[in-house]
């Protein structure tokens, strides 16, 4: 005799899947700021093993679930979603925007993460890059392909670690004849030195700080490291500690419970991923050098990057290496491609940014900590290099609200 199906009431709540793996901070932050949307506070199941057999998909008719949430690949959660007449909206970053083509997805903006990996690397003097993370191997190349792309509008070039490439001393594939770590060693022996090295995540920044450790290759001076979203356990467990940049993990899953909620009271999924920016770099040890010969240049913004946010001027500067306006000039021209005042600017504007987006404190307070005589001066300053007001960069990239 079969059961009958028991009718959903008013009170019944609207249970939705997180299909998630915790074991990546970025994870976790999404899951919490998911959590942190009011109409869905409380009324998610953590379910880790969706896609297994058995008392699982058991239990999951026993939730009557309505939603889903999901760091897998589209392929992956969306005939399992429409198995079970679920609204699925994709966060993270296991695949090309492309895939989530007419589906609900939120997530960090691939290329103004590779954007700002360039810009980190070609401010601190450097000419020479390589980047760990592209094709099938990884689990987020676009990043990476982000970067080299970004590097060559500048007309950069970029080495791309490929363990599918050839051997340098016999010619075989490399993963024919060498283990990953053996491999990595090989490779970076090939590239020119100093080397701004860009990986795709914190996993694989600390993999590489460790087989730099074991061969010899000194971080950051020979390899400086940078790798993606600011893991706290990755980037401290790195010797040396592990320069990120920081992503907004937080906003992600709460932009991800907004679009939920929407689809669900019937309202329409944009046609477009929800991109997020990134937040910015976190520097450390991996990348606390300049790939600078000119000790001129190297005097001069060592002094800016200490001095910056106590009001300094380019004038100061001048009196500090002993140089006048004109010669020091030409020399960070050729070196960074800007003069002393935008040296000072860009610090400026990037302690800014992580005051704004890491602390409650008012415009009025910010002001003083970042050298700005006044609001109105930051205010112009800040926009100029950002195209948005601080209010606005701060409801938009800030890594938690209210």
């Amino acid at each position: 005799m079969k059961t009958a199906k028991r009718k959903k009431t008013k009170d019944d709540a609207k249970v939705i899947l997180a299909d998630f793996s915790l074991d990546r901070q970025f994870a976790r932050q999404v899951l919490l700021g998911f959590n942190r949307h009011t109409p869905l506070r409380g009324l998610w199941v953590l379910q880790q093993g969706l896609f297994s057999r058995g008392d699982d998909r058991d239990r999951l008719r026993s939730l009557n679930p309505v939603g889903m949430i999901s760091m897998r690949r589209p392929r992956k959660y969306a005939p399992f979603a429409r198995r079970y007449g679920l609204t699925a909206v994709g966060v993270g970053v296991w695949a090309s925007t492309r895939e989530f083509a007419g589906l609900p997805y939120v997530d960090i903006d691939p290329v103004a993460i590779g954007e700002m990996a360039a810009e980190y690397f070609v401010n601190r003097g450097f000419r020479n890059f390589g980047m760990i993370g592209s094709g099938q191997t990884f689990h987020c190349p676009y990043r990476g392909d982000a970067f080299v792309e970004a590097l060559r509008r500048r007309k950069l070039t970029c080495d791309v670690f490929d363990p599918r490439g050839k051997c340098p001393e016999c010619g075989e594939p490399l993963s024919a004849v060498t283990g990953s770590s053996e491999t990595m060693r090989r490779w970076l022996a090939t590239l020119a030195k100093p080397l701004g090295l860009f990986c795709i995540d914190d996993d694989v920044g600390l993999w590489i700080c460790e087989v730099c450790r074991r061969t010899g290759v000194r971080v950051p001076e020979e390899v400086a490291v940078l790798g993606v979203e600011d893991d706290d356990v990755f980037c401290n467990l790195s010797h040396p500690h592990l320069s990120s940049i920081a992503v907004p993990g937080e906003q992600v899953g709460r932009e991800a419970a907004k679009l939920l909620d929407a689809v669900l009271r019937g309202r329409k999924a944009p046609k477009r991923p929800i991109l997020l920016p990134p937040i910015g770099v976190t520097t450390r040890q991996s990348t606390d050098v300049l790939a600078v010969e000119d000790p001129y240049v190297v005097r001069a913004v060592r002094y800016i990057r200490e001095r910056a946010c106590d009001g300094i001027r380019a004038e100061d500067v001048m009196k500090h290496v002993r140089l006048s306006r004109r010669p020091l000039e030409r020399r960070f021209k050729k070196v960074l491609g800007c003069g002393p005042f935008a040296e000072i600017r860009r610090v400026q504007i990037e302690r800014f940014k992580a005051l704004l987006s890491q602390t409650d404190k008012t415009l009025e307070a910010i002001a003083p900590e970042c050298g700005f005589d006044s609001i109105t001066h930051m205010n112009l300053a800040f926009k100029k290099a950002t195209g948005m007001t601080p209010g606005a960069w701060r409801k938009q990239f800030r890594s938690r609200s209210g």
